[in-house]
């Protein structure tokens, strides 16, 4: 039924009668949409502002919003073919959709209005404008957006439980697909402004998941600015009026693996525990497949412990994976309690839920504070065991006691420092002399080396330990850095290397030689040092390891056969750069871009292998036929927070607010993207009117 039409500029506002002449209240919600089209809803009543929430969600990500829906069923393959089977089978072993429906009516009356004005939002949209929504779509329900959140946190948990199979069985010890991100805040004390500056920066792919959608809220108690996972209707990461939050990879360990001892591994139907054999459960999935014939129907055992599913077997011993999100749907609950939070107190006590996965999450507030958590649904397990390896599952011994109370984790408020970093990075090295030392905590809290950084991260702290009073023009520049840490050492070895075997080499060889031990170090785009480095360092293979990146590579001593194969390396790279580009002086801009649509943009930055990964990470996806590598992930929204009173925020997406090619807000932020620039959240309501592109209302009937 139709609630509204949007038109640029003015206001239209529908009313409704109510069904059957029944009386239901009608609240209202006002859409401005600002010069980014970013929407800033305004609302008296919470689920009239998450019912705008819904349909705007659906008016620009449409598509995102239904392929979202469509894996927390486990129903891609149905559309997509059987590429998607692997991603159904797992959202369907997990049971994601059946748990969100099945708990709904669980969660408090206030999250379930939410939740049912955000789908009806979306529904409404979907009913108004058949044209413009796909024809695999499906109808919303509002545990959907549960559902979805599930699939959401779930990688990082059972990334940690697969990890551990994967050690027992002796293969490589990362299975998770790797991510990073950074954030980073500044207390009062070390900025200029005597204000608490926040970084906000989450490195995920583009394709789906870090596809983010930009929305500010305003209602009476639920003020907020920040970005959304699609399909959800809370501020995963940003801000209110009174704090900041960001949340990076990392965290303790929240996943387990099981050693279970079947009767038959072929066909197994029992489970041995505490000597005695238990039935398995059995179920079988069947999943929808689109093919040439029409839809056909793929069929999956699964073997089910009390511990979990069973996900490797091998002989008599079943590998089964343990998740204590397994039977959860509080992680809404929770986010929205973060969004209202009006205090830091009021924000852990949210965190104390413990539904989120293991994250490092970092906040800043207008008071100064500012506070670290390596937070997690975290099992309390038995000192007796490994648990970073399989356990046994055939005793009641390794059982799980109990959730770990959020004191347990590891956690800190106001460092000496002055400042914090979690670039995807130990606790013990978050600051220079970091006193989150391991030993204070159980290792699988812990869950980490404590001497472990990685360059994002030790970039972070060079600079941050250096810059005593933070100016705004140093924040942007610590957001967007491309510098890469510890090149020099590299340049040095490159030159020590032509000191040594120079002579064997061609006069052109010098040449290349100088255009990186002359280079500034940075990936910027209008650079060809550096993209003579990355190819360089890849054709360095075996001597990336020998020298670095625990290896002072300045300091190396090169014997004549090593210096040699530096250069030819060189040689090497030069060439592989001319066969793609016809020459060797390509700028980083022209190897590394950025594309939406027809159009395209050189950009700086880049997160790759051998440690060329810098602050401004961003990586990319070969063409075919193309020498350029087009940019897919890394930064996908980051956001800049000034803590003062009002909080002042800047941010910007890849692309842009909208996925349809037509709308002028299809790649609009990307021009500010590619130049390392942000724009205004204009969360202050007063200067958000300056810069109003439409206005609309919505009317909601409950």
């Amino acid at each position: 039924m139709p609630r509204q039409r949007f038109m640029t500029g003015f206001v239209v506002s529908l009313l409704l009668l109510s069904l059957g002449g029944c009386a239901r209240k009608e609240q209202t919600a006002t859409i401005y949409r600002d010069t980014y089209g970013v929407p800033h809803i305004f609302s008296d009543s919470d689920v009239a502002a998450a019912y705008a929430f819904g349909y705007v969600q659906a008016q620009d990500r449409i598509q995102q919003l239904m392929k979202s829906y469509r894996i927390a069923e486990g129903r891609m393959a149905e559309v997509f073919g059987e590429k998607f089977v692997g991603l159904d089978y797992e959202q369907r072993v997990w049971k994601h959709a059946e748990v969100a429906r099945e708990k709904f009516n669980t969660l408090p009356r206030e999250v379930r209005d939410i939740l049912t004005a955000f789908v009806a939002g979306i529904n409404d949209y979907v009913a108004e404008h058949p044209s413009k929504v796909p024809s695999w779509s499906i109808h919303v329900e509002p545990w959907h957006p549960i559902a979805f959140g599930r699939t959401f946190i779930w990688g990082w948990p059972l990334g940690q439980a697969k990890d551990d199979m994967k050690r027992g069985l002796k293969k490589a010890q990362q299975l998770a697909p790797g991510r990073g991100s950074n954030q980073w805040v500044v207390a009062p004390k070390r900025s200029k402004e005597k204000v608490a500056i926040a970084l906000i920066d989450p490195h995920l792919s583009w394709d789906l998941d870090g596809h983010w959608y930009e929305v500010r809220i305003h209602t009476k108690d639920w003020k907020v600015a920040g970005m959304v996972v699609v399909g959800t209707p809370f501020v995963g990461l940003g801000h209110n009026e009174h704090l900041s939050w960001a949340a990076t990879t990392g965290g303790p360990d929240c996943g387990d693996c099981y050693l279970e001892v079947l009767d038959n591994g072929d066909h197994p139907t029992k489970y041995r525990y505490d000597g005695k054999w238990k039935p398995l459960q059995i179920d079988t999935l069947r999943i929808p497949v689109k093919s040439a014939a029409g839809v056909d129907t793929v069929r999956k055992v699964v073997y089910r412990t009390h511990h979990g599913p069973i996900y490797e077997i091998r002989g008599n011993t079943g590998y089964a994976l343990a998740v204590p999100y397994e039977d959860r749907v509080g992680l809404v609950e929770q986010v929205l309690e973060m969004n209202k939070a009006t205090s830091l107190e009021a924000f852990k006590k949210a965190m104390s839920r413990n539904e989120f996965m293991p994250q490092n999450i970092m906040v800043a507030d207008v008071k100064g504070n500012i506070f670290y958590l390596r937070t997690g649904r975290v099992p309390v397990r038995s000192p007796d065991y490994d648990w970073s390896y399989p356990v046994p599952g055939d005793t009641s011994a390794t059982e799980w006691h109990g959730i770990h109370p959020q004191k347990d984790l590891v956690q800190i408020q106001n460092p000496k420092s002055g400042y914090m970093q979690n670039c995807n990075i130990s606790p013990g090295t978050m600051m220079l002399n970091s006193p989150l030392k391991a030993d204070k905590y159980l290792p699988y809290i812990y869950n980490d080396r404590e001497d472990r950084s990685n360059p994002r991260g030790r970039r972070a702290v060079q600079v941050l330990s250096k810059t005593k009073k933070m100016t705004r023009e140093q924040a942007f520049d610590l957001a967007f850095d491309t510098k890469i840490y510890g090149v020099e050492n590299w340049q040095k070895a490159l030159k020590k290397a032509w000191d040594k075997a120079g002579g064997r080499h061609l006069a052109d060889i010098k040449d290349l030689v100088d255009v990186i031990t002359t280079w500034n170090g940075r990936l910027q785009k209008d650079q060809p040092g550096a993209t003579l480095y990355r190819f360089w360092r890849i054709e360095l293979g075996s001597l990336n390891s020998e020298i670095g990146p625990d290896v002072d590579a300045g300091k190396f001593e090169f014997n004549r056969t090593q210096a040699d194969r530096m250069l030819r390396a060189l040689r090497r790279a030069a060439d592989d750069l001319r066969r793609r580009f016809g020459k060797t002086n390509v700028a980083w801009g022209e190897w590394l871009r950025l594309r939406r649509g027809d159009k395209e943009w050189p950009l700086d930055g880049g997160s790759f292998e051998n440690g060329i990964s810098v602050l401004r990470a961003v990586w990319g996806k070969a063409v075919e036929s193309e020498p350029a590598l087009i940019a897919r992930g890394g930064q996908s929204c980051p956001m800049l927070v000034f803590l003062s009173k009002p909080v002042e925020s800047y941010s910007v997406l890849p692309w842009g607010i909208s996925d349809d090619p037509q709308s002028p807000h299809f790649a609009d932020q990307a021009p500010l993207f590619a130049n390392l620039k942000m724009k205004p959240t204009w969360f202050v309501p007063d200067s958000l009117m300056k810069h109003v592109e439409g206005k609309t209302v919505l009317s909601y009937k409950r």
